[in-house]
């Protein structure tokens, strides 16, 4: 037993995904190796050996050697991958809606779905991952369909078209003044803040304004505010050089994380007094608006971040 050798093989092992003949591999890449090194450095050692694996090639690249024409998904089902993903996550997403705003307990579709009672913040984080789930389980069915080598016909629905294609969305193409008129409105606004401490104001007077929000949400809130400002003008900026889905795909998931820190924060009464005002019913009305801003804020990322995230990986099966 040569110990080299062995580990070689092992990690050769690992990258091979036939069912058949896989001892007929190894045992083939074993004669090679052993009948090289003979031949060329007239003995079998630890050393001839490690010397002719250097240059045999990584374990990854001989694997797939022998991988070739060997399919882990047909490319046959492709279309069948987004059709079924769709219906599967379009119920998962009917279900989740149902114990969102109507149910009291978590639903369980045996064997596959489970459906949390969730709040709306996890719901947004739900979502996604229940996605990802869907498209997991299709790619786990389409799998074994095509291992099975069978002539399997699978339903497709039908329709006048019997495989749809998704035009590709026609972005504006971005302009320069429009970047320059966005950075001067950044500037404007990181001023504001740098000398006032606060982009939420009851009254603007440059010699006392008056702050809706105490110190510490002001700093919180402002900062959210011109956090997206400078993402959006980053995004604006990339658009110059690649129209690309992650740009996008990227900055609404850092919308989503910022958006979970604000819901997490631990500011209360955020609100200060307002002279000759009820400070209760000026918290709640504030709060209830500043809230439905958030919501709509957070949905609308989530929906781009979707958006993105299917383009992305329907892109990525096509080619």
């Amino acid at each position: 037993m040569y110990k080299k050798l062995e580990d070689y093989l092992e990690q050769i092992n690992s990258y091979l995904v036939v069912k058949e003949g896989r001892e007929e591999i190894l045992s083939e890449i074993r004669g090679h190796i052993l009948e090289k090194a003979e031949s060329e450095h007239g003995e079998i050692t630890e050393q001839s050996l490690d010397k002719i694996i250097v240059h045999y090639g990584s374990p990854k690249k001989v694997a797939e050697q022998y991988l070739e024409g060997y399919q882990i998904i047909s490319p046959a089902f492709k279309k069948y991958l987004f059709l079924y993903t769709g219906i599967l996550f379009a119920i998962h997403f009917g279900l989740t809606m149902i114990t969102f705003f109507f149910g009291s307990d978590s639903i369980m579709v045996i064997p596959f779905l489970y459906i949390p009672k969730t709040g709306f913040i996890e719901l947004l984080s739900y979502l996604p991952m229940a996605f990802i789930y869907d498209f997991g389980l299709v790619c786990f069915f389409l799998y074994f369909v095509t291992q099975s080598k069978k002539d399997i016909k699978l339903p497709w629905p039908r329709l006048k078209i019997s495989a749809p294609r998704i035009p590709e969305k026609k972005r504006i193409q971005p302009r320069i003044i429009y970047l320059i008129l966005m950075l001067i409105g950044f500037c404007l606004v990181v001023f504001f803040y740098i000398r006032f401490h606060t982009l939420f104001f009851v009254s603007l007077n440059f010699k006392s304004p008056e702050s809706l929000l105490n110190p510490e949400a002001s700093k919180w809130y402002s900062l959210f505010i011109i956090t997206i400002i400078a993402c959006e003008i980053i995004g604006y900026f990339f658009r110059f050089f690649t129209q690309s889905e992650w740009v996008p795909l990227i900055i609404n998931a850092f919308y989503l994380v910022l958006v979970w820190i604000i819901f997490n924060s631990p500011i209360e009464n955020a609100y200060v007094g307002i002279q000759g005002t009820d400070l209760d019913f000026i918290n709640s009305f504030i709060k209830g608006i500043g809230g439905l801003v958030l919501i709509v804020f957070t949905v609308c990322a989530a929906i781009d971040f979707l958006k993105s995230l299917l383009s992305i990986v329907r892109k990525a099966m096509t080619k």
